[in-house]
């Protein structure tokens, strides 16, 4: 899960660098938009000040959202150009830096808060594993004080996992009287 949260973020945050450097290059090389021009050509031509700035009113309305966050972004944009002046592309470019760096900003105290919880993480299962060990210590002198017949039965009935870490942990001479003491098959699934 988080891989995919940090792969929407860059995700996310290549789509809005894709359309700021798409913005900056319609304002600021309108020619590289050919096809659009040639689109174009049956309309007057505009003034040097009206190809400067950013998209007109006039330019949206021949939009044809194709959903309702389209027409959202095309509203926010034709609101925001609607006060710009002549330095368009250069107010375009330094608001993309500021929303850039909020951005960024964002993602360093996610990375921040990931790093922190990957921490707790570790440490509660340092303290489980602990825990765990200090329970099959536990569980391995109770064994080494009963009989081998007696622990042989009691370890056959575990999980073979666990009755080997179980059995690693008694003094190897019980260990070997213990798996004496169990059936056969049973005592070969452990040592392996």
């Amino acid at each position: 899960m988080k891989q995919g949260v940090r792969y929407l973020v860059l995700w996310i945050v290549t789509l809005i660098l894709a359309v700021q450097v798409v913005l900056v290059l319609y304002f600021v090389k309108p020619e590289v938009f050919s096809v659009l021009n040639r689109q174009n050509s049956d309309l007057p031509a505009r003034s040097a000040k009206q190809t400067d700035s950013v998209i007109s009113v006039a330019d949206t309305s021949r939009v044809a959202p194709r959903d309702s966050t389209a027409s959202e972004i095309a509203t926010s944009v034709v609101a925001a150009t609607s006060s710009v002046s002549e330095s368009a592309p250069n107010v375009v470019v330094s608001s993309s830096r500021d929303s850039l760096k909020a951005l960024s900003e964002r993602l360093q105290a996610e990375i921040r808060k990931e790093a922190s919880l990957e921490q707790k993480l570790a440490t509660q299962n340092i303290s489980a594993d602990s825990a765990r060990t200090k329970e099959i210590k536990g569980m391995a002198k109770m064994l080494e004080s009963m009989s081998a017949e007696d622990a042989a039965r009691i370890l056959q009935n575990l999980k073979v996992a666990e009755a080997k870490k179980v059995l690693m942990a008694v003094k190897k001479k019980q260990a070997g009287k213990i798996l004496s003491a169990m059936e056969p098959r049973i005592a070969a699934r452990m040592m392996r």
